[in-house]
């Protein structure tokens, strides 16, 4: 079960070129060797990756703390990063992900989605639907019934606004596959939403 509330937008960069990635490795080599240089690479996520786990927890302090949580498990497994051709923040996400359903498990609470009005429009869009304070109730509605998976991939796609490529390197799938979920969950979000009337 989720809880679901508007929040405040926020804004998101994730694309990186060929050139930028090659950069960022050289500073993942460089903090494998010596993990005072990680700092650079700390410093460009920790925005991203606080706003990402904000909007997935009902508090601030549980966010900064997950988030802490985050960077000491990257920095104590930097070696074992492999590049596969996308930014570093995808590994980043995969184990804010992974910090995140742990406390979810350890606190016994239950999973928070914090979108704003900008995030529900475009899923409204992707459903044919248009924008108003009736749609927007029953879009959360139909969204309460759904998987912890497919909120997931809701949240990444459509929320967070990461391109396939990113997202099937976060949930360690292919891209086709990325593709394909996304195009099925929105035909069941579309039944969902549309029994909902």
């Amino acid at each position: 079960m989720y809880f679901i509330t508007p929040t405040m937008s926020i804004e998101t960069k994730f694309h990186a070129s060929r050139e930028q990635i090659t950069a960022e490795e050289a500073e993942i080599d460089a903090a494998r060797g010596n993990p005072a240089k990680f700092a650079p690479l700390y410093n460009r996520y920790y925005a991203r990756i606080l706003g990402f786990v904000y909007q997935r927890v009902e508090t601030k302090d549980d966010a900064y703390d997950i988030t802490a949580q985050t960077f000491i498990a990257a920095l104590e497994n930097i070696g074992k990063y492999k590049s596969l051709g996308v930014p570093f923040s995808a590994w980043l996400f995969r184990i804010a992900l992974n910090e995140l359903s742990s406390y979810y498990r350890k606190a016994k609470v239950r999973q928070s989605i914090n979108i704003d009005d900008t995030q529900v429009v475009d899923v409204l869009t992707e459903l044919g639907e248009e924008n108003s304070a009736i749609t927007d109730a029953r879009l959360m509605k139909a969204m309460q019934q759904l998987e912890p998976s497919e909120i997931q991939l809701l949240e990444m796609r459509f929320f967070d606004k990461r391109p396939f490529k990113e997202v099937c390197e976060v949930l360690n799938i292919s891209e086709t596959a990325a593709k394909a979920r996304v195009y099925r969950l929105l035909e069941r979000l579309k039944t969902i939403y549309t029994e909902l009337q």
